[in-house]
């Protein structure tokens, strides 16, 4: 009778002790897919969260301030614009593709090296 008191109490508690709504973080307001193809290489992905920072996004936080300064607008980046390549041929095609805020982003380019790729895109392709 006592193991049975026991067991009623243990499973009442269990019960009251899961029955609250569990609050999960709200989704963040800039989710991008962020895709790195080069030719005859490898391909490199990630996720940028902005607002708040997150993902697996290698370095977040700088990619989603340049995002911001160009309103998450991928063609309007030119971070180092007087940057000198050399004239490699390794092409690199480019995707990102999410939402930024209320807005749906889709932007792909093929850059012809990846130095003209970090020169216009910084940290947001820097995977």
């Amino acid at each position: 009778m006592m193991r049975a008191a026991g067991t009623i109490a243990l499973c009442g508690a269990f019960l009251l002790g899961t029955s609250s709504p569990t609050l999960a973080a709200p989704p963040p307001k800039v989710q991008l897919k962020i895709v790195d193809a080069v030719k005859g290489g490898g391909t490199k992905t990630a996720w940028l969260h902005c607002a708040p920072v997150g993902g697996t996004h290698p370095n977040a936080r700088a990619a989603c301030r340049l995002l911001q300064q160009v309103k998450g607008e991928p063609s309007q980046l030119n971070v180092a614009p007087n940057t000198t390549c050399t004239k490699e041929i390794e092409p690199h095609a480019v995707v990102v593709a999410g939402r930024w805020h209320n807005t749906h982003v889709k932007w792909a380019k093929v850059f012809v090296n990846g130095c003209q790729m970090r020169a216009a895109t910084g940290a947001v392709l820097a995977l």
